[in-house]
């Protein structure tokens, strides 16, 4: 099922309602991270696509489970950035095997990288489990023979010029977000950059969780006007926004990029 064949109201109701309101926000018992692999001042331009290390975008259709994709998506960057390793991981292990049993309901990404790190251990491979199935089914995951990516630690990162910092140093960073603003996104094959009021997209109101992978600035050839964005990776297809990427104006907490914000570590 393409984004562009879902009627608005199925859109509210299924891609929408997966992230848990003001959830366990205070969750910090691990803020083990990796050795930075760029040094210095963040530049004015950063884009972890360039170097091949974002894996493919998504779709998890009308299971809402964002969270999942979220975490899978940055760790998937981890791994290649830390490891040098391509890997596809399982959305579908994180579904069906985490403890709270959220399946497509709601949780935080906080909550879920604490439960990844303190009960679970890592991901697996998606060539190691069962096919996405767009539902929730009890763990089939065999310890003995289907072994972990080890994940080993996460930390919540707080305001933006810190998520600057983290990203270019350590590499994307899982997000909360108002998706209000997304719903009507629609670049047409161009780099247009999402400038949304408050009053349109509260950043007290996240529901959706995606993967911000870089950021740029515009720099509008007529006035010289500079406006900086965040490059975000989404998970409703690569037919939805530029293929599959939203752009998102950074450094006033749009849509509340910055209320829920961390990074995971792997071993």
């Amino acid at each position: 099922m393409r984004f562009r064949e879902l009627i608005v109201s199925v859109f509210l109701f299924d891609y929408v309602r997966c992230y848990l309101i003001k959830g366990s926000l205070d969750i910090n018992n691990s803020s083990f991270v990796r050795k930075p692999i760029n040094d210095g001042t963040a530049p004015a331009y950063f884009d972890w696509r360039e170097g091949g290390f974002v894996s493919p975008v998504k779709d998890q259709q009308s299971c809402g489970a964002c969270w999942a994709f979220s975490a899978v998506g940055s760790i998937e960057s981890h791994v290649a950035i830390y490891w040098k390793l391509r890997v596809i991981l399982s959305e579908q292990f994180l579904i069906d095997c985490e403890k709270e049993q959220t399946g497509c309901g709601n949780t935080t990404i906080l909550k879920i990288f604490a439960q990844i790190v303190s009960d679970i251990g890592g991901v697996l491979q998606d060539k190691d489990y069962f096919p996405y199935s767009n539902r929730a089914y009890a763990c089939r995951w065999n310890r003995d023979y289907q072994k972990l990516v080890p994940v080993i630690g996460y930390k919540r990162i707080h305001g933006e010029d810190q998520m600057v910092d983290y990203l270019y140093k350590n590499g994307p960073l899982s997000a909360a977000i108002n998706s209000a603003s997304m719903r009507h996104y629609n670049p047409r094959g161009q780099v247009v950059i999402d400038e949304p009021t408050d009053a349109l997209c509260s950043p007290k109101k996240l529901d959706h969780a995606v993967v911000i992978v870089g950021y740029n600035e515009y720099v509008d050839p007529n006035t010289s006007i500079r406006t900086p964005y965040w490059i975000i990776k989404n998970s409703w297809g690569d037919q939805w926004g530029d293929h599959g990427f939203y752009y998102l104006v950074r450094g006033r907490n749009a849509c509340g990029i910055a209320e829920d914000v961390s990074i995971p570590s792997v071993m």
